[in-house]
């Protein structure tokens, strides 16, 4: 059985976004104000940090336990990998998916990060792959592994609410066809090297590119 923080954990790792994601037009409208907005993406931010706290003081266990530890050139290494693979390589058979079956969710999502101005899309990209890995890959992936006693388990749970967390923004169809294919990708590497430095590199680094060639700029 899991202990009361872990319990906590995962319930904040797993579903905060979602939440988050839920109750965000209730409380900014159609329309937030980038002062909204940015206090939304604070709140999003502040779920890993919430989780980084809770694994040292209440679970009582080192950041080594969700994949957290020094970075050295097989970081760099592994990120680079990863961008690689997965932002230049993997669109070209995910794009002609999402033509098919996600271009709807595609627009809705990309329509709403148009009215960004430009430095927050800095921050968004940044910030992004941060907060997700360490949710869904360092936290998730972990404790899930531990609790099923199956690694494969826990990183297939975790990927598929990782999918599932981003249907409200970007819609079903893109969600299982770019979203799904993407997390598949991140909880393999993490699941070879256990380098939650690297995984968040590349996150980041490829939100933050797609936030300036796949989004068009603010009008």
């Amino acid at each position: 059985m899991p202990t009361l923080p872990t319990t906590i954990g995962l319930l904040v790792a797993l579903g905060g976004p979602s939440a988050l994601s839920a109750i965000s037009p209730l409380i900014a409208g159609d329309s937030p104000s980038i002062g909204v907005q940015v206090l939304l993406q604070a709140i999003f931010c502040g779920l890993a940090v919430f989780i980084l706290i809770l694994v040292r003081r209440y679970e009582r266990l080192p950041l080594g336990s969700i994949g957290l530890r020094r970075p050295d050139w097989t970081t760099l290494a592994t990120a680079a990998l990863l961008f690689f693979v997965g932002f230049v390589l993997m669109p070209f058979f995910t794009d002609p998916l999402v033509k098919m079956w996600g271009q709807e969710g595609a627009d809705a999502g990309i329509a709403e990060l148009a009215l960004l101005p430009t430095w927050f899309r800095v921050v968004v990209g940044a910030t992004g792959g941060v907060v997700e890995e360490t949710l869904y890959r360092g936290y998730a992936v972990e404790r899930l592994s531990t609790l099923t006693g199956r690694r494969w388990l826990g990183a297939t749970l975790a990927t598929l609410i990782f999918a599932a967390a981003h249907i409200p923004v970007w819609g079903f169809g893109f969600a299982v066809v770019a979203d799904l294919p993407a997390g598949i990708l991140l909880v393999l590497a993490y699941l070879w090297r256990r380098d939650l430095v690297a995984n968040m590199l590349a996150h980041s680094a490829g939100l933050m590119v797609a936030m300036f060639t796949i989004v068009p700029p603010p009008a």
